[in-house]
């Protein structure tokens, strides 16, 4: 079955997938065009916060709790903030009318002011694919597209995302068996 490639939408990694970096993943594709392909991994939290990798003086806000997620192995100094629709900067892309993307930096200063989004999540980094790359990717069974759920992407926690979204497509790791795709 030929996958339709939708943005924005979710990239759910299936278990035959053996790349290291992307097994169990979840990935919220952002921008896909026939010249490439952009999204984020949302279910891969690091043990590093935002006091260590920003300095007080660029953020005045350090206390943040949450982790960094690694949101793809492509530029990781570039640092992005999945956020609830009710904040909107000068950096913000909306991604559907739920979720919005900016600047972590932008969202930490908000956040500091008092007038930031209600949820977040911060990352470091993307996903990226060149032409053609993401169609091979599915056509070889790495990946199945599920719709955006705004309640995982915003609200679930990090470890359920990848059982949640597979569930959802009716498929129980454990119960399918499925031929190795990837890289080893």
């Amino acid at each position: 079955m030929i996958q339709t490639i939708q943005t924005p939408s979710l990239l759910v990694a299936l278990p035959n997938l053996r790349d290291p970096y992307f097994q169990k993943t979840v990935i919220l594709l952002c921008d896909y065009t026939e010249e490439s392909a952009f999204g984020v991994v949302i279910n891969r939290p690091s043990p590093v916060k935002v006091k260590d990798i920003l300095n007080e003086e660029a953020v005045p806000t350090t206390d943040i709790k949450s982790p960094i997620l690694l949101g793809g192995p492509v530029q990781a100094e570039f640092l992005w903030a999945v956020h609830s629709s009710e904040y909107t900067g000068n950096s913000t892309t909306v991604i559907n009318r739920h979720i919005h993307m900016s600047s972590i930096l932008e969202v930490l200063n908000a956040l500091s002011e008092g007038r930031g989004p209600h949820t977040y999540h911060l990352g470091c980094g993307y996903a990226g694919w060149g032409p053609g790359q993401l169609d091979n990717e599915l056509k070889e069974g790495a990946w199945w597209i599920q719709e955006v759920d705004t309640d995982l992407v915003l609200n679930m926690t990090y470890q359920k995302r990848w059982e949640a979204v597979l569930a959802s497509l009716g498929i129980s790791p454990a119960m399918t068996s499925f031929f190795q795709t990837g890289e080893a």
